[in-house]
């Protein structure tokens, strides 16, 4: 397997660096000429991932702002609508890769991205209607927009990973001086395009409620300052969606017409290559550590100890602190840090904040009464308690930054070049949004034992760090993916096309 390698990397990059006239010297060019010209092919791949990225940045800013306000409203609406989201996005990441490679064939990724991105704008518009407060057939409105979200999200994320990891895979072919320096450059770039998806995407978190909080400063809480609020959040995303017409088209290296992918390419690459498998378990906690960050820990702290007010400000700040440290990814690795060291790090702050979460005792100076929806005030809150709740989450922020850019970067430096990259982008959706459904369920069956669902967390924190260890030792590098041996019934698939 080891001697097949180099053979390997020089097919692959022949097959994308000639196609593209990227290196100029291997076709006799002024080395001058050469040299710009790399540049200008380079500058091009990032010019597409900033342009998706800042679509990503609008189409979310608004969702995400809408989400937050629609459960802060109505909890147990809000719950149903996560459920009924992340539900239908597990169960359909399973069909994305051929559906995909279906639709960009007669609509192109430009307009997949587009139509992809119309059922959020649709979710944040529908919260213009209003919703009584008890049970009524009035849900199924934004229930229903919430199963469509769950049904576009599966192809929009898919799609934002194949892309990126064409654009890497391009750009590393170009810098790439010969095929043995091609996996280098291609853990490079992957590095580099995640961590600049990561950092514009998690501003939309930031954006999205800091605009949220000023309308409702402004214009009160009145349904029409609502009305103002939900309009304002779907420009914001529709103006996200038509961003993704702009990006230059980049096409598939590994594109062919004899292996196309098919239903089943999902579940088999999870459950038949140890590269993908041993990676799930990161996956699927990085799924719930999110969930609960986002409803756990706002009900078990930030409300009991300062007040519901304080969630956004929290949320914020975790969107913000997390925009800058996966910003700072692209530029310590690989140059001053490994893939490696940052998933043993990134476990650590993880693991700090669930430890301090579980032993710290937070005052309960604001409670919720037995069948209210309202919090009220008991105690002051003290200022070294709200410092704690921000530092809490601005922990968490820097160790989810590389759980959620990590894996992706990963796995496409796995298969990037390849036909089985849709299929791994799929299950790295699939399992995350599995971590969140699930983390949903145990927060409402567990919601009296905030000990029990912290100590679940650590334990699955340490299990996705040990099967890190694994891979990295015994399967691939997480840096390099260079090959290592099987393991069990698990194989090392290596990175061809064949």
């Amino acid at each position: 397997m080891s001697q097949a390698k180099p053979e390997q990397e020089r097919e692959a990059w022949t097959s994308v660096s000639v196609p593209l006239a990227s290196c100029g010297n291997q076709a006799g060019l002024d080395p001058a000429f050469s040299s710009s010209h790399e540049c200008n092919e380079e500058a091009t791949y990032r010019r597409g991932v900033s342009l998706m990225s800042l679509g990503f940045l609008g189409v979310f800013g608004g969702f995400q702002a809408a989400q937050g306000l629609q459960t802060s409203l109505n909890a147990t609406l809000g719950g149903l609508n996560l459920t009924c989201l992340y539900g239908t996005f597990t169960l359909l990441c399973l069909v994305a890769p051929p559906l995909l490679s279906s639709l960009e064939k007669v609509l192109g990724m430009r307009l997949l991205l587009l139509l992809c991105s119309l059922p959020y704008v649709a979710m944040a518009l529908s919260n213009v209607i209003p919703m009584p407060a008890e049970p009524s057939s009035m849900w199924a409105v934004p229930m229903a927009m919430n199963v469509l979200v769950g049904v576009a999200a599966p192809l929009l994320w898919t799609s934002q990973n194949a892309y990126l990891s064409r654009c890497a895979t391009h750009a590393a072919a170009v810098q790439a001086e010969s095929a043995e320096a091609l996996g280098h450059w291609r853990s490079t770039m992957t590095t580099r395009y995640n961590s600049l998806f990561f950092s514009i995407y998690m501003f939309s978190g930031l954006a999205g409620n800091v605009i949220a909080s000023l309308i409702l400063i402004a214009l009160g809480d009145s349904q029409t300052a609502k009305n103002v609020l939900f309009v304002t959040l779907s420009l914001m995303s529709l103006c996200g969606a038509l961003i993704f017409l702009a990006m230059p088209v980049v096409p598939d290296a590994s594109a062919s017409d004899a292996m196309q992918p098919s239903l089943s390419d999902t579940g088999h690459l999870a459950f038949t290559d140890a590269k993908t498998g041993l990676m799930i378990p990161l996956m699927v906690t990085n799924g719930m550590c999110l969930a609960a960050f986002f409803g756990d820990f706002q009900t078990d702290v930030t409300c009991p100890v300062a007040g519901p007010e304080y969630s956004g400000f929290v949320i914020a700040t975790f969107f913000g602190v997390n925009s800058f440290v996966s910003f700072a990814w692209g530029k310590i690795i690989p140059g001053f840090m490994s893939r490696r060291t940052a998933y043993i790090l990134t476990s650590g702050l993880i693991g700090v904040y669930l430890v301090v979460k579980l032993l710290w005792k937070a005052p309960q100076n604001w409670v919720l009464p037995e069948g209210s929806t309202t919090w009220e005030r008991k105690e002051a809150t003290g200022f070294g308690d709200i410092c704690t709740i921000f530092a809490l989450a601005a922990v968490f922020a820097g160790g989810d930054s590389f759980f959620e850019a990590g894996p992706p970067m990963t796995l496409q430096t796995f298969y990037a070049g390849t036909d089985k990259v849709v299929a791994a982008m799929a299950n790295y959706k699939l399992w995350q949004s599995l971590g969140f459904a699930v983390q949903f369920f145990i927060g409402v069956a567990l919601k009296d034992h905030p000990q029990v669902r912290g100590g679940l967390l650590l334990a699955l924190l340490g299990l996705s760090l040990l099967c890190v260890m694994i891979l990295d030792r015994c399967v691939a590098s997480v840096d390099s993916g260079t090959s290592g041996r099987a393991i069990g019934g698990l194989t090392e698939t290596p990175s061809s096309t064949a």
